[in-house]
């Protein structure tokens, strides 16, 4: 009898390759796709990102426009204000007059806005990665929670009935007093073990619904299944180098500032003022018109002016320093990442193939000592406690793989894992 119940209790401890063959699923499941889709809704940052690319691209149209005319009302009066156009001294006049800028001037301040929308809005495409990157993160981390949480549960009850098996032993004198108080100890680090993990899940699960804006109860993940990596090392930082949003923010702010020099430049040339005004005056008299052009003399050039090329120039090689130290860190970050996802996949790999098998054979071997008096009760248990900690660390590492290949996606501006 007490070998049936510990070959039960054993069963317990090996659902891992059947599970993953079948891949079942808990029912009801909250999905990563819902998270996703009410996470680019909902966060509060994804949507400010998107406020401030909106307002960049209408700088462009009102840079590059002409001031606004100015409308001219003039009354000269003879003996006093107001007076009547009884004299050829005294008339009423309209006029209008509009500033010209400099010919180019707002051509480039037009093209350095543009550039600047398009740097935003390569901004607002990084955060929505960041953001989406950083739920995923938290979703398989919540994935491995729930799974160490059902294993240390799985692992309770395998205790438990060892601890039966025990008494049993000890009660006809086949066992030791020891193997008892072994299998309590047991009981108690995993209890101890599951409050860790409970609070874990509530952390969690408080991460994911910051992220989401939203107070809304969550269910449970869905299984998570492997992602395969398709790219080398040499591919990734090519993707880097082409398509990461942050990188091609900089680049583009780089280009806005490198305009920029060449509008604080013509800063230097004069703009210009032209101006009509029509005169009546009295009847007996004809009406005039003049005309005006006005032009502004940079007379302080070495004081504004020059100031402002200099500082644009400043402006400039800031803007290409960030983007070397941007490039620079996410490269490093990169590799460090894809390297990481690589040796995930390949410890992945050991636990199927090699880790979990054995030390299943291990459990059955120590099971038919144990029973015939060659094998102690420690080694029994020591043995069944490897199994579901080989488990536990199994999951562990499949989340290690996707949380990296997740953290790795707004660096090449692609998807890399499946939902």
């Amino acid at each position: 009898m007490p070998t049936r119940l510990m070959l039960g209790a054993v069963l317990l401890a090996l659902p891992l390759l059947t599970a993953t063959a079948n891949g079942q699923e808990r029912t009801p499941v909250t999905t990563l796709d819902q998270l996703i889709d009410e996470l680019v809704q909902n966060n509060p940052n994804i949507r400010a990102a998107q406020f401030r690319f909106e307002a960049a691209t209408r700088r462009p149209s009102q840079v590059s426009t002409l001031p606004d005319p100015k409308l001219r009302l003039v009354n000269l009066g003879v003996g006093r204000p107001l007076s009547r156009l009884n004299s050829d001294f005294a008339y009423w006049g309209i006029g209008v007059s509009q500033e010209i800028p400099f010919p180019g001037k707002l051509a480039l301040a037009g093209e350095e806005a543009k550039r600047e929308a398009n740097s935003e809005r390569e901004m607002y495409r990084n955060i929505v990665l960041e953001k989406t990157a950083e739920l995923k993160v938290a979703y398989y981390e919540w994935f491995f929670v729930m799974k160490a949480i059902e294993i240390t549960r799985k692992n309770r009850d395998l205790l438990d009935r060892f601890e039966q098996i025990a008494r049993t032993r000890y009660s006809v004198g086949r066992g030791i007093q020891q193997d008892v108080l072994r299998a309590q100890v047991e009981i108690s680090a995993i209890v101890q073990q599951t409050e860790v993990f409970e609070q874990r899940k509530e952390a969690v699960e408080a991460k994911i619904r910051a992220l989401l804006n939203s107070e809304r109860p969550l269910a449970t993940p869905a299984e998570l299944r492997q992602s395969s990596i398709t790219l080398d090392m040499q591919r990734v930082l090519q993707l880097v180098e082409a398509q990461s949003p942050r990188l091609q923010a900089d680049r583009q702010m780089v280009a806005s500032r490198a305009v920029g020099i060449d509008r604080a430049r013509r800063e230097s040339r004069p703009d210009f003022n032209v101006s009509f005004e029509w005169q009546k005056t009295g009847a007996a008299f004809p009406d005039y018109y003049m005309t005006a052009v006005e032009l502004r003399i940079p007379l302080y050039a070495r004081r504004k002016q020059q100031l402002g090329a200099e500082e644009a120039a400043a402006r400039l090689r800031e803007a290409r320093e960030n983007f070397q130290a941007a490039r620079q860190d996410l490269v490093f970050q990169a590799k460090d990442l894809f390297l990481s996802a690589r040796t995930s996949e390949r410890l992945i790999a050991l636990y199927q193939s090699g880790i979990i098998p054995q030390t299943a054979v291990s459990l059955e071997s120590a099971l038919a000592g144990y029973e015939v008096g060659s094998v102690d009760f420690l080694t029994l248990v020591t043995n069944a406690m490897s199994v579901l900690s080989y488990e536990m660390q199994y999951y562990e590492e499949l989340t290690k793989h996707e949380q990296a290949l997740a953290k790795l996606e707004p660096l090449v501006g692609m998807e890399l894992t499946r939902p």
